[in-house]
């Protein structure tokens, strides 16, 4: 989940409810990180 989601600064699940079929988030908090502006320099080389 980090990896595809770099602004993923914190993650909390609970509670989270288990069973043969699967799994089940209750409840979720999430933070995310504030997003940077981006420099128009560097846009250019894409």
């Amino acid at each position: 989940m980090a990896v595809d989601l770099p602004q993923l600064a914190e993650a909390d699940f609970n509670p989270v409810l288990a069973t043969p079929g699967g799994i089940t988030v209750l409840d979720a908090r999430i933070r995310l990180l504030p997003r940077r502006p981006q420099d128009p320099c560097l846009r250019r080389l894409r």
